[in-house]
């Protein structure tokens, strides 16, 4: 399966890999890798994880308060955000429309 990270989602992720890197020397790197992580677990199965809402799954990024919400269609993943749990929720919704 092939997957789609929306282009506000990549921004948010280097933003927080770069707030990481400033908290501690390497966080942002193993934050960076956590993640990259979770997304080749979705990729290699996609249904495993919890839906949050009607048809969008959503994965949690073990050790960081993130998670990562997608949708699947026929043969591609998209990721929508890349969201921060304690962030007002459904702030990138409008992303999908």
């Amino acid at each position: 399966m092939k997957i789609e990270i929306h282009e506000l989602a990549v921004n948010e992720f280097n933003d927080a890999i770069d707030w990481y890197e400033l908290q501690a020397k390497g966080l942002g790197k193993r934050f960076k890798k956590t993640v990259m992580n979770q997304v080749q677990n979705i990729k290699r199965n996609p249904t495993w994880f919890l839906i949050e809402a009607d048809h969008i799954y959503k994965a949690y990024v073990p050790k960081f308060p993130f998670k990562i919400l997608f949708t699947l269609n026929e043969d591609i993943i998209v990721i929508w955000p890349i969201a921060h749990m304690h962030r007002k929720p459904w702030y990138w919704q409008s992303r999908m429309y």
